[in-house]
């Protein structure tokens, strides 16, 4: 079937038209403020008059509470309970929602698919997925660790196999390590615990979001005078790394300004590299070994030096880097060497695959695969 896999970011929407695991078209829009731009938007793109058009859409929804534990066909109602859950990602929902009422609202006869983050996450046992808060929170309000990103780990529990030429491993830590960074415990191919909770705040130091604190400094705050809006801004938009470094959330400058002796730029990325290590440390505990680590995301792909130093601060554990795989490689590639008993792998982002494999499979489970109307009339 070919799907086209949208997926929002912050500021911009990436379009991949796949056929199977085929990428027939890839494209980047801005993401403009109203339905109605997103439309004109996604009109201008060849892929209404390109040869093999869609036949069904998936879109990448960060966040699906209780209400959505699985991939839904879109609708005004889903559309709905969609926006009932903006408090527990207000920064990603509105943008969900305003991309899934702009395809909606076409004028194609295609099907759309919300593929939600954390439904790979279902299955955290409860030790791991409730907090020890008072019951009428959990039950009431929802609160309980949902976990994120869980688009880019089912994507490495399907990709990593064929890799490695062999079954997925037993046990396998996979860390999406990007301005958004979180890890996953995965056993046996399923999540058991991942640092994100029940908001993309928690875990992993990132690029504007402080990953895990003391939960005692909100009230703290509150006391002394923060409003609620001004506490949610800080900690989304002013904390991370573009805290520790006075105003840099990129990665890639953060290592320029670190081989430049930048005192605030070493401390950030020994800071995310502590927080990555840690959180490795710690899953490899709960999983009793591990036998495989990912890392992946544009920190996790692309930075040599990140991946050097998670492995060498990992040596533990029997982590071992291959100097030249790890440090003039590209690509899908192992980057521990062959005396090392945990193979390490860097691998791309492929979200879009999850999002069309799971679109697909919705579909035909449903048995009403949707019909190619040959265009759009947006």
């Amino acid at each position: 079937m070919r799907v086209l896999s949208v997926n929002p970011g912050s500021s911009s929407l990436k379009a991949t038209l796949l056929d199977g695991e085929e990428i027939l078209s890839d494209h980047e829009i801005p993401l403009e403020d109203s339905v109605e731009a997103v439309q004109t938007a996604l009109s201008e793109l060849d892929l209404w008059s390109h040869e093999r058009p869609p036949e069904a859409i998936g879109v990448r929804v960060v966040h699906g509470g209780r209400s959505f534990g699985a991939s839904v066909v879109v609708d005004s109602r889903v559309i709905k309970a969609l926006a009932d859950l903006i408090p527990l990602a207000p920064l990603h929902l509105p943008i969900a929602i305003r991309v899934l009422s702009a395809l909606t609202g076409m004028g194609h006869a295609l099907r759309v698919v919300a593929v939600f983050d954390t439904q790979f996450h279902r299955t955290i046992p409860e030790a791991a997925r409730r907090y020890a808060i008072p019951p009428d929170w959990e039950e009431k309000e929802g609160i309980e660790k949902y976990g994120f990103h869980g688009l880019s780990y089912d994507d490495i529990v399907h990709r990593l196999p064929r890799l490695m030429n062999r079954p997925l491993p037993e046990r396998l830590v996979a860390v999406h390590w990007g301005n958004g960074a979180s890890a996953c415990a995965i056993l046996r191919g399923r999540s058991v615990d991942t640092s994100m909770g029940l908001t993309p705040l928690d875990g992993l130091v990132m690029g504007s979001r402080p990953g895990s604190i003391d939960p005692g400094i909100v009230p703290l705050l509150l006391r002394k005078g923060y409003s609620p809006e001004e506490v949610e801004e800080a900690l989304n938009h002013r904390s991370g790394l573009f805290a520790l470094t006075g105003g840099i959330s990129d990665f890639r400058e953060i290592e320029e300004r670190v081989l430049r002796g930048d005192s605030r730029a070493v401390l950030a990325f020994e800071k995310a590299v502590y927080s990555v290590v840690a959180t490795v440390g710690a899953y490899a505990a709960v999983l009793g070994g591990i036998e495989a680590l990912v890392m992946t995301g544009g920190v996790g792909e692309h930075s040599w030096r990140a991946r050097s130093a998670v492995m060498d601060r990992l040596g533990f554990l029997g982590v071992r880097e291959d100097l030249g795989a790890n440090r003039s490689g590209s690509g899908d590639r192992r980057v521990s060497g062959r005396d090392s008993r945990v193979e390490v792998w860097a691998l791309h982002a492929r979200e879009d695959r999850t999002i069309a494999r799971e679109t697909e499979r919705l579909l035909a489970a449903m048995g009403k695969e949707s019909p190619n109307p040959g265009g759009c009339n947006a």
